[in-house]
C-alpha cells in the first residue's frame, strides 16, 4: 500500500471516478450516496487529496480544504478535513490515522495552525482530535451558531476557549 497526495486540480478521470465510488458507497445516508455517485466533493472542492492505494484499489482517502476561522478578529489558517472514508475491504487497518498523519505533516508545513473536522471523538480522537464546542457556523438567514460534533487538532498554536468562526462554508 502506498499514500499518495494530489492537489484535487490534478485528479485524472481514473481517480475521479474511483473517488466518487468510493464516497458513494461510504456515504450511504439520505442523498449523500446519490451525491457522490456524481461528484467528488460534498458542499466544494477542496484543494487536496490523500489516498491509499493497493495496487490500482482505492482504499481510503481525505479532502482537505484550505480554510480560515476568526479568533478575536484574527485569522487563521486551518486544514479543513472531509470526506474521511475506507473502502470496506480495508477497514481495520488503520488507514485514516496513517492517512491523518501525513496530512497533519504537509498542513502544519503549509502553515496551517489547525486542523477541523466535523466527526466523532471515538474514531479521531486517537489521532490528536479533541472535541470543542466553540465553532461557529455563520448561515446567511439566522447569523452565526455553534457547530455540532466539532474536532480539532492543534497543529502549531493552542486553539482558543472563546468563540472561533468558520470563515465560509463549512466542509
Amino acid at each position: 500500500m502506498h499514500i499518495q497526495y494530489l492537489p484535487d486540480a490534478e485528479i485524472t478521470d481514473f481517480i475521479d471516478e474511483k473517488l466518487r465510488l468510493l464516497l458513494s458507497a461510504s456515504f450511504l445516508n439520505n442523498q449523500d450516496s446519490e451525491h457522490f455517485a456524481c461528484h467528488r466533493y460534498y458542499k466544494e472542492m477542496p484543494q487536496h487529496r490523500y489516498m491509499v492505494w493497493e495496487g490500482d484499489e482505492l482504499a481510503a482517502h481525505i479532502a482537505v480544504h484550505e480554510k480560515q476561522v476568526s479568533i478575536d478578529g484574527n485569522d487563521y489558517s486551518i486544514a479543513g478535513i472531509a470526506e474521511v472514508c475506507v473502502n470496506q475491504a480495508f477497514r481495520g487497518q488503520g488507514l485514516v490515522k496513517r492517512l491523518l498523519n501525513e496530512v497533519h505533516q504537509h498542513r502544519l508545513a503549509a502553515g496551517d495552525d489547525f486542523a477541523l473536522l466535523f466527526g466523532e471523538a471515538e474514531i479521531y480522537s486517537s489521532s490528536g482530535y479533541q472535541t470543542t464546542t466553540n465553532l461557529l457556523l455563520h448561515h446567511p438567514d439566522k447569523g452565526w451558531s455553534l457547530a455540532g460534533k466539532t474536532m480539532v487538532r492543534e497543529l502549531d498554536k493552542e486553539w482558543p476557549s472563546g468563540d472561533v468562526k468558520l470563515i465560509g462554508l463549512p466542509f
